[in-house]
């Protein structure tokens, strides 16, 4: 299960255009909506937000706190918008949730073990799918769901997403045929073959033709 973090956001004032100058101070702007409730308008620290990033998945439950406030939120992170030129973030959506009910979330996949198509006949892990999309209480969501690659004993085999061990209470949503890891035999690049020299005339050939010019040359003598 994924760890309960918590973030420390503030309500937020500013509004349309004006977000801008949030961003400058390192400020992103964010919504909380869900359940039915009104959308909160608030504003958590950049690099707050980063730090979390980087130690949970993205699929992890957060608890949203306003400090001298009684409000606190239980959260998923439901989108981020980023700047396509920079990368860096612009807005941040929170979608509430209870932490009794299910809720359908995308983990992240992580291969493990080894696959004998790849040692001993050379092949190479392509992988197809990077997470999986399945359904859990909102308290059990796993940060990664593990892919045991050991079965994989020939090459061109494939791995399904319903052949895929899920944790306890985790139900899967994504198809079960759908391909997860496949072996497959490197590619070898072939060179083109140049253009063809033109054959050497045999050799009968080239001498009677010497002969034929002599000959030629004898009569015109």
């Amino acid at each position: 299960m994924a760890p309960m973090a918590e973030l420390e956001v503030q309500r937020r004032q500013v509004l349309g255009k004006a977000t801008r100058r949030l961003r400058r101070q390192g400020i992103i702007p964010a919504n909380i909506f869900g359940h039915k409730e009104p959308s909160l308008a608030i504003q958590l620290e950049a690099a707050a937000f980063e730090r979390f990033r980087r130690q949970h998945k993205a699929a992890s439950l957060v608890t949203l706190r306003i400090p001298g406030d009684s409000l606190t939120e239980t959260a998923l992170v439901h989108s981020i918008q980023r700047d396509p030129c920079t990368g860096k973030i612009l807005h941040v959506d929170f979608y509430r949730v209870s932490q009794e009910e299910e809720v359908e979330v995308k983990v992240p996949l992580h291969l493990v073990g080894d696959s004998p198509a790849v040692k001993e006949s050379g092949g190479t892990l392509l992988r197809l799918l990077d997470a999986l999309e399945v359904a859990c209480r909102a308290t059990e969501i796993p940060e990664t769901i593990e892919v045991d690659v050991s079965p994989l004993v020939e090459v061109d085999q494939i791995l399904h997403a319903g052949e895929i061990k899920l944790p306890p209470n985790v139900r899967l949503l994504t198809d079960p045929h759908e391909p997860v890891v496949k072996v497959e035999l490197p590619t070898v690049e072939v060179e083109e073959a140049g253009e063809a020299t033109p054959a050497a005339q045999p050799a009968s050939a080239a001498t009677s033709a010497q002969s034929q010019t002599g000959e030629s040359a004898a009569k015109e003598g």
